[in-house]
């Protein structure tokens, strides 16, 4: 992926719309002036030391010292921003919160702000992303049973009941404690480190978009549990041949979930029709940036106004993840978590709690973003994601786990040749948590979830889950 870049009075990070590219800007907070006669008999320090930045747990990822900031956990650099030399804040949670944790001169303290992150998991996010871009360095295998790799990419988790991002990682990323003398090296670097692939990138679905796909023909009836389509491996639709993966045959929506047929999609996006689909899309998040604490883009749904000729050719890749649809691994992981809520999608947040205290462990009500009611059809398309979890394999097999998994894997077409994808719930009976992998030109995306399901089943106890 290649980065437009400029080069603004601290910061900015270029992105270019279809190779995932969003601009963010540091801004420069002008010098306070002296301190007055009051200012310099108040009990409260004239120059105010900076808020610290902590996960859920305590565990903290950013605090302030005689020498400035440092960072005694080496985690989440998109997240948390930086600080350039003279103090100003650059990007992440140290902008989007600034005023917060900079506190008043003269007056308070900056105060401490606490994610929703989990350390833990947050660590083993980044290491599959970094494990991935090593063994795509060894060369690309698309074998199934082959190691998941990719060059960069993002995972991103989130807790299903309230929409509290647990690990939100990008790759490659940075070092916070050199980033000032790094700057010009990392804005250069044509591998885009300072690009948030998690919440900036824009990349298509592929074939995890077949999940929205199946709901929306279900809902609408355009097609029944029972609807069988024929699957030779090819077909002619609008004058032109379109291909799946393999010949499946006599093919029902479950089947074709579990081993993600084409043809199948084909044929239910043409009884579906365009508006419907483009509805359902906007329901499961596509096409919308996610209220969160901090910048996201929105992509967009293939639709007739953003491809140009819009007809049945385009209908149909549509349905598929591909033609002009651009979403962010964090959409693809809200999506993930309507599935396991069977049609619930609560807004996600990243912030836990501001103040100077550990948060209790008392759950808030989350903020729900869109409701869809059908519980067959989401019971249907669970035990089809359920079923596809036999195709894991060796280490990687979910078999594993101590409960079922979901998941829905996509391979699709991008600048690269191929991105390998995958979303997906667990346990699969009783939702906790939702994820989305996105590695850019790798494959295998599936064979990561198993190291994210074991470092969840690792943390439940400090999320206060038990079995």
């Amino acid at each position: 992926m290649t980065g437009t870049r400029s080069s603004l009075s601290v910061i900015v990070i270029g992105f270019s719309a279809l190779l995932c590219l969003a601009v963010l800007t540091g801004i420069r907070f002008a010098a306070s002036e002296e301190p007055s006669k009051t200012e310099l008999y108040t009990k409260t320090p004239a120059v105010p030391v900076r808020g610290g930045i902590f996960d859920r747990n305590g565990t903290p990822l950013a605090v302030s010292n005689g020498d400035g900031r440092s960072y005694p956990e080496p985690l989440c650099p998109h997240l948390l921003g930086s600080l350039s030399a003279d103090g100003s804040a650059l990007g992440g949670i140290e902008l989007a919160f600034d005023d917060t944790l900079r506190g008043v001169r003269g007056q308070r303290q900056g105060e401490d702000i606490y994610l929703t992150i989990d350390a833990e998991l947050q660590c083993t996010a980044e290491s599959i992303l970094r494990t991935a871009a090593k063994r795509y360095s060894e060369g690309v295998d698309h074998d199934t049973a082959a190691p998941y790799c990719g060059k960069a990419g993002a995972a991103v988790v989130i807790d299903c009941s309230d929409g509290e991002v647990l690990a939100l990682a990008s790759y490659p990323d940075h070092k916070l404690e050199s980033f000032s003398e790094d700057y010009e090296s990392l804005l250069n670097d044509e591998s885009s480190p300072l690009l948030d692939r998690a919440l900036q990138g824009l990349y298509r679905p592929g074939s995890t978009f077949k999940t929205v796909t199946a709901a929306a023909a279900l809902i609408e009836g355009a097609v029944s549990p029972t609807t069988c389509f024929w699957c030779g491996s090819s077909v002619n639709i609008a004058g032109s041949r379109f291909s799946c993966m393999k010949q499946h045959g006599y093919t029902d929506i479950s089947k074709a979930l579990e081993l993600s047929c084409n043809i199948y999609f084909y044929r239910a996006a043409l009884r579906l029709g365009t508006e419907p689909l483009i509805s359902y899309a906007s329901l499961f998040g596509y096409g919308e940036a996610p209220a969160l604490e901090l910048p996201t883009l929105s992509g967009q749904t293939a639709a007739p106004d953003n491809t140009g000729y819009w007809g049945d050719g385009q209908l149909i890749q549509a349905a598929i993840g591909q033609s002009t649809t651009l979403c962010t691994p964090l959409q693809m992981c809200l999506s993930a978590v309507m599935l396991a809520n069977k049609g619930i999608r609560p807004q996600p947040r990243i912030v836990r709690s501001i103040g100077n205290s550990i948060p209790p462990d008392a759950r808030l009500t989350p903020v729900i973003a869109a409701e869809l009611k059908a519980d067959s059809v989401f019971e249907l398309i669970t035990d089809a994601m359920t079923a596809s979890t036999a195709y894991t394999y060796g280490e990687y097999a979910l078999s594993q786990l101590p409960s079922p998994c979901a998941i829905k894997t996509g391979t699709p077409q991008s600048p690269r040749g191929y991105d390998s994808a995958v979303i997906g719930f667990y346990p699969a009976d009783k939702p906790e948590i939702a994820f989305a992998v996105m590695l850019e030109g790798g494959a295998n995306a599936k064979h990561t979830v198993y190291e994210l399901c074991a470092a969840y089943e690792r943390v439940r106890a400090s999320l206060g889950r038990r079995r």
